[in-house]
């Protein structure tokens, strides 16, 4: 009897859930949905078993064979896809848009803007906001400059000939940015760095696994896991390395005040010559405007870490690994840089990297082929109308950068090659606006957008400069894993030869 309780009560439950997953999802029944490979019970489980790569390759399948909005399960979930030019912009720049969905919880780091819940992230991202304005953007020039030389001695110690993986360089240069911007110039001279730099890569990681793992998003089942305790160990060597730093930070701060030394107190023009530190802005803002709290503080400093590494370490990573594969590409760009930037000794400033207009379509292209986000979601917080259908509030949304940059119907037939000319000033004027979103757009974009240009334009000058690139890899063979950020199924290897 007890039995047949128990079997009768699951059958209930289960009708029930059905019943009401069917009446929430009532509203898409006439859009185009993409089939799962494999479902149980209505459920789809088709990407649960599959590698990072197979994963990729689905969801591209999926947005390649649908125009407009569409319709996919992850698990019973319900989805809406979109890569429609158009679409997406009404979407990311809708104020009822905002949000972002639940998984992006998995991050860890809600306090900080790139996963807060909305009301939170309206907030920080005003007061954020002026931090990257351009003034203090160009404060970080010397920064980038040294950090690039050194990137470039380091280069220079590898053997004659020898096979590298680029990005393992590009991306401890790009971090040694992003550290000496946001925590000061000292931080990968203390002793832990190598943890730290482990510990990054572990998470983010561990993390866009979980994301496409329906089966693990109950915190109490992923808990049973052996990612669980490894994602445990790699954020707790985050948090103490950077929570040292804070409090040394905030010392720093209180020292100053108290010896009546405060940098707020010198003019505005001495003021922007110095390298504006992102964690003493923060530090900064929490005393005369928004207070961020110690918590917020470190998560932000974390997001502006782990994001500017990998934005600015890939892009110039791809970027190295297509002026291999291209030649006659590589020698245009590097006969404008010697045009601009002839001797060793030339300050790099806004104003000359303005004049680098083939590189500058260049690197373009590179992030139109290889968004350092291919993919990114949303959740809107009220019911919103989009392509004439009504979707309800908590509707989640992905959207791609990948296939948005490769429609035919916004690139032309040759949408597929590899050509800097595509951002050539008379092919934009007749190209849809909103066919390029290397950064996404609206009020949730990429706040760093400006900041990986020039840092990515000030590590591909020192590198060209002083070598030629050449790889074994072709174009048609490059394939890609799904993640948070876009990264090779293989690695970015490349031969460099010094120039002299």
């Amino acid at each position: 009897m007890c039995l047949y309780l128990l079997v009768s009560t699951f059958v209930l439950a289960f009708v029930w859930i059905c019943e009401s997953l069917r009446r929430k999802n009532a509203f898409a029944k006439n859009l185009p949905m993409a089939k799962p490979i494999k479902s149980f019970l209505g459920v789809d489980y088709s990407i649960m078993d599959m590698s990072d790569e197979e994963r990729f390759e689905v969801m591209n399948d999926c947005f390649a064979r649908f125009d407009r909005l569409f319709v996919f399960y992850t698990g019973p979930l319900l989805v809406l896809a979109v890569s429609h030019p158009d679409l997406v912009q009404k979407l990311l720049s809708h104020p009822d848009c905002l949000e972002k969905p639940y998984f992006y919880d998995f991050v860890k780091f809600e306090q900080g803007i790139f996963s807060a819940k909305y009301k939170l992230w309206k907030g920080q991202r005003k007061a954020l906001n002026p931090t990257f304005n351009l003034r203090i953007l160009h404060s970080f020039f010397p920064i980038f400059d040294e950090c690039s030389k050194k990137l470039v001695q380091e280069l220079k110690k590898l053997p004659k000939g020898e096979t590298v993986n680029l990005f393992r360089y590009t991306s401890h240069c790009a971090l040694e940015m992003v550290c000496g911007t946001t925590l000061g110039s000292d931080v990968l001279e203390r002793e832990g760095k190598d943890e730290f730099l482990c510990a990054l890569e572990e998470i983010f990681g561990l993390v866009s696994r979980r994301m496409l793992s329906v089966h693990l998003y109950s915190d109490l089942i992923y808990m049973m896991t052996p990612a669980y305790w490894k994602e445990q160990f790699a954020r707790n060597k985050l948090r103490s390395f950077a929570m040292k730093i804070l409090q040394e930070k905030k010392e720093t701060a209180r020292d100053t005040k108290t010896n009546g030394t405060d940098l707020d107190s010198e003019p505005e023009t001495e003021e922007f010559k110095k390298p504006q530190i992102f964690i003493d802005q923060l530090l900064s803002i929490s005393d005369i405007s928004r207070s961020f709290t110690d918590e917020e503080i470190l998560c932000n400093v974390l997001v502006i870490m782990i994001a500017g590494n990998d934005t600015s370490g890939l892009a110039v990573a791809y970027g190295c690994l297509f002026l291999a594969m291209f030649p006659q590409i590589q020698e245009r760009v590097y006969a404008e840089i010697m045009e601009h930037f002839p001797s060793d000794g030339m300050e790099i400033t806004a104003d000359s990297l303005r004049l680098l207009e083939y590189t500058e379509r260049f690197l373009k292209e590179t992030l139109r082929h290889c968004p350092v986000a291919a993919n990114i979601a949303r959740e809107n917080m009220k019911d919103i109308e989009l392509d004439g259908v009504m979707i309800p509030a908590g509707t989640k949304f992905t959207v791609s950068f990948w296939a948005l940059h490769r429609r035919a119907d916004m690139w032309g037939p040759e949408v597929h090659s590899f050509d800097p000319d595509h951002f050539l000033p008379e092919r934009c004027r007749d190209r849809n606006p909103n066919a390029y979103m290397p950064f996404s757009t609206g009020a949730r974009n990429c706040i760093g957008g400006r900041y990986a240009m020039l840092s990515t334009k000030v590590m591909l000058i020192h590198i060209l400069k002083n070598f030629k690139i050449t790889t074994k890899l072709r174009f048609e063979d490059m394939r890609y894993k799904f993640g948070m950020t876009l990264k090779m199924s293989t690695d970015h290897l490349v031969q460099l030869e010094r120039r002299f």
